[in-house]
């Protein structure tokens, strides 16, 4: 009889979905898409904006030794694609493969009056930016204030790019060049960070 385990991947870098998910398909005919945010995230955000980074699979084999042996060879495979993934099974929880470093930069709008116009379109870009040293992502808030319009008596929520790295020393490097991209968009954005592995 044989056995069946479902796993799930992460992937950091988004140009790298499409080439990653061909690999799993030679190693499994059960694979379903969805995204991060959605799993991750309970804020509620534009479904135009989703981007499907999580992909989970099944491996079938006849017993856990032809198991673990497909396993390692898909990951393998994935490791010559050259990307940071995250790589879960989803039985037991544990992790196989992990990105060493995760966090976020949020930006804060406290010290502004108004959001000169343009500045979304610069926040949403540095969402996607891709450096030698990590990754990042983000995604669009459900709701933002008109630029150009009075943020007085507004709640406005940060915004925050998520920030993925392999070492702590990657991590930083990555923080400053998102840091100094921020300032250059506006001098006056309260920039926070938050590290969770």
């Amino acid at each position: 009889m044989s056995i069946k385990r479902k796993f799930s991947i992460s992937i950091m870098d988004t140009e790298k979905i499409s080439e990653i998910n061909q690999t799993i398909l030679k190693y499994s005919d059960t694979v379903s898409r969805n995204s991060t945010y959605l799993i991750f995230n309970s804020n509620p955000i534009y479904l135009g904006d989703v981007v499907e980074d999580l992909t989970f699979f099944h491996l079938i084999a006849e017993d856990e030794t032809e198991l673990d042996k497909k396993l390692n060879e898909l990951i393998n495979e994935l490791n010559q694609i050259k990307s940071d993934y995250s790589l879960r099974n989803e039985e037991t929880g544990k992790f196989i493969v992990q990105v060493k470093c995760v966090g976020a930069v949020d930006i804060k709008f406290d010290n502004l009056e108004t959001i000169p116009k343009g500045t979304y379109k610069k926040i949403d870009e540095l969402k996607y930016t891709k450096t030698d040293f990590g990754y990042c992502k983000g995604y669009k808030p459900p709701f933002r204030p008109l630029e150009s319009t009075s943020l007085e008596y507004k709640e406005i929520k940060p915004e925050s790019i998520y920030v993925f790295t392999n070492t702590s020393e990657n991590m930083q490097k990555l923080r400053d060049y998102i840091y100094e991209k921020i300032m250059e968009i506006n001098s006056e954005f309260i920039v926070e960070h938050r590290k969770f592995i």
